[in-house]
């Protein structure tokens, strides 16, 4: 089944959390108009308005991989940010 987008609804930024599985676990996207905050392997994120998101579960970044892309007249950026468990600080 193909997937068809309107590329005036698209969003021009994307950031997307892996968990440790890589590129199969997926557990929450995020459409932004605007730029994301610059993130970088080593940090802490926690994010907050995930599915099942806990303020005792730290997700550490292991990896982050760029994509870019055009929709109609729009360039998208996606970020791929791959994690995994971490302590929390604190």
């Amino acid at each position: 089944m193909s997937i068809r987008y309107r590329a005036d609804e698209i969003k021009r930024y994307s950031l997307e959390f892996y968990g440790p599985g890589g590129a199969e676990d997926l557990f929450w996207k995020v459409d932004s108009d605007d730029p994301f905050t610059p993130m970088n392997r080593g940090d802490r994120v926690l994010p907050m308005d995930a599915p099942g998101a806990r303020p005792d579960v730290v997700h550490e970044i292991t990896d982050i991989e760029h994509l870019i892309w055009t929709a109609g007249e729009k360039v998208r950026y996606v970020t791929r940010i791959y994690t995994r468990p971490a302590t929390p600080i604190g």
